[in-house]
């Protein structure tokens, strides 16, 4: 499969040249797996070796996307709660081996006993045995659109809920299983040491630190020039609904509800190749490896293996509307973004694959 990808990448670096080649490239992978709209970058600390855009911003219209459109990133958002959480035990507010019970003791005699001993690190690296409450079924058993309160009230009671369930059977401990309530809890206590929303969090170390503007919530339902998210839930492709009942759920924004542009996007993980590659960054060499590299497979927010024997971590943002797929390869002070506004499982792989083509060429075999 992969020699089949280089051929046809070649023949299109032999035809049209450099500056072409991976727009097109992008709009193949978009077409063949039903995508309505791609942006994609590959970037290092100090350069964008390319930046791109194919396709639609919603089906059977004639508005192409563009690289300054904004999308959700689905569950890399979690990057940038693990990112938080990191700049608070930076600030000696909480330590990654912090208890649920020592940062919220009014769960005592609310929960079941066994979690409260989970650290802030298990909770975020995915190893606390919860259930992983990824799917839409489980969002509506738990009436989340129905949750009393503001966005932290509602985490809060959320927290509640979910401590009072019976923990998954866990054949090994130190493997990861992706949790969407284990975010939500430990968001909880970032929000108690803090005394801010997980919003506002975002705004003070992300947003301001770094000069961009991370956003909540589906881009065109705010600003209608923005790509509208596409699903199949009843078949064929077709764009978000008007009246999509997921949207209120700001429970779980610290998990998935996250939106970008392109170029902001790229400010975001380039910290992460900056700290790397020990230059100016919001985090130092340390904390970047500990968040990408810290445990086996999965550390916090981040997957990672050894590819070619360049040190890779990665990243599949997985929405309802809205897929992204995420790259650092450490050795190679290299990134590669790809975002698309379709959470289909086409748009998930379409993504992957794309941002994979971007990685063999930028990081041949021979280096």
């Amino acid at each position: 499969m992969k020699k089949i990808l280089f051929l046809f990448l070649l023949m299109f670096l032999l035809k049209d040249g450099f500056s072409q080649v991976f727009v097109k490239v992008a709009d193949s992978v978009r077409r063949m797996r039903n995508i309505p709209g791609m942006v994609y970058a590959v970037f290092s600390t100090d350069s964008i070796y390319d930046i791109g855009a194919s396709g639609l911003k919603r089906i059977r219209t004639r508005n192409p996307v563009t690289v300054e459109n904004r999308f959700m990133i689905g569950t890399n958002t979690t990057a940038l709660t693990t990112y938080i959480a990191q700049k608070l035990v930076d600030a000696k507010k909480i330590s990654w081996n912090t208890t649920i019970i020592a940062v919220l003791p009014e769960l005592n005699g609310k929960t079941m006993k066994l979690y409260h001993k989970l650290t802030l690190e298990k909770l975020l690296s995915h190893r606390a045995g919860l259930r992983p409450f990824t799917e839409l079924k489980d969002y509506q058993a738990a009436n989340l659109n129905a949750l009393p309160g503001n966005p932290k009230q509602q985490r809060m009671f959320f927290t509640t809920q979910v401590l009072k369930e019976r923990p998954m059977p866990v054949e090994d401990s130190s493997k990861s299983v992706y949790s969407v309530a284990g975010i939500c809890i430990a968001t909880s206590m970032l929000e108690k040491v803090s005394g801010k929303s997980w919003e506002d969090l975002v705004q003070l170390y992300i947003n301001k630190p770094l000069k961009i503007s991370a956003d909540f919530g589906f881009p065109a339902k705010k600003d209608s020039t923005q790509p509208v998210g596409h699903w199949d839930v009843y078949g064929g492709i077709t764009p978000e609904p008007e009246n999509y009942w997921a949207y209120s759920f700001p429970v779980l924004a610290p998990s998935g509800g996250a939106s970008f542009t392109l170029n902001d996007y790229i400010k975001f993980i380039r910290e992460y190749l900056l700290a790397l590659q020990q230059k100016k960054s919001t985090l130092t060499q340390k904390t970047a490896n500990h968040m990408l590299f810290g445990f086996p497979n999965y550390a916090l927010g981040w997957s990672n293996t050894l590819w070619k024997g360049n040190y890779l971590a990665s990243w599949m943002g997985r929405g309802t509307i809205f897929s992204s797929y995420v790259e650092i390869i450490a050795d190679k002070n290299l990134a590669i973004i790809v975002l698309c506004n379709t959470g289909t499982t086409d748009g998930r792989a379409g993504t992957m694959n794309f941002g994979r083509i971007l990685r063999e060429y930028y990081v041949p075999s021979s280096q």
